[in-house]
């Protein structure tokens, strides 16, 4: 994982909690909307000092998503951490793209899965298929990663070992077109 983006993510998630608290410090902190706030705010800091560059929408969606996770999987930990380690694992670019395995954890009926196989084999990626309904190993190991046996989710294991898993099937096609179509 590149810590020195992660550090920066993980700075500029702190530095928006701090100017969203003092602007909603009236409601004391209560805004339904807060993730059309955060996109706002961090829109053009993620473009300018990360190159990062999203949708609003995208970003929207990627908060509210990064929230559910954290409050279903760990509400105790550092949500600005959390934040950037979602962000990272569903958006940053691989380090060693041609180096990596992958392995795509799916099963054959699911129209989302059935998507990111059709953009696999127009790439011509080399990408392991993992059934999990075929495989209870392939379950197992979804689950133990992720914590739900949700797909398509697409490991990515880099040549020293580390793995991301990145799960959305617009987010795994994105990130294949981007690394290495």
């Amino acid at each position: 994982m590149n810590t020195e983006l992660r550090t920066n993510l993980v700075d500029l998630f702190r530095e928006a909690g701090h100017a969203h608290h003092e602007a909603f410090a009236a409601t004391d902190g209560d805004d339904p909307d807060w993730s059309i706030w955060y996109a706002d705010y961090l829109q053009d800091p993620f473009a300018e000092r990360l190159d990062m560059h999203f949708y609003r929408s995208q970003l929207i969606y990627c908060l509210m998503n990064a929230n559910f996770e954290h409050q279903a999987r760990s509400p105790e930990s550092d949500w600005s951490e959390y934040y950037a380690d979602q962000l990272l694992e569903r958006c940053a670019p691989s380090e060693t793209p041609a180096e990596d395995k992958l392995a795509l954890y799916h099963f054959s009926s699911c129209p989302f899965c059935s998507m990111v196989r059709a953009n696999i084999e127009r790439l011509g990626i080399n990408v392991e298929l993992r059934d999990i309904f075929a495989s209870a190993e392939y379950r197992d190991e979804l689950i133990e990663a992720r914590g739900r046996a949700t797909v398509p989710v697409l490991r990515i294991t880099s040549p020293n070992g580390e793995e991301r898993w990145m799960p959305e099937s617009r987010d795994i096609v994105s990130y294949l077109e981007k690394t290495v179509g």
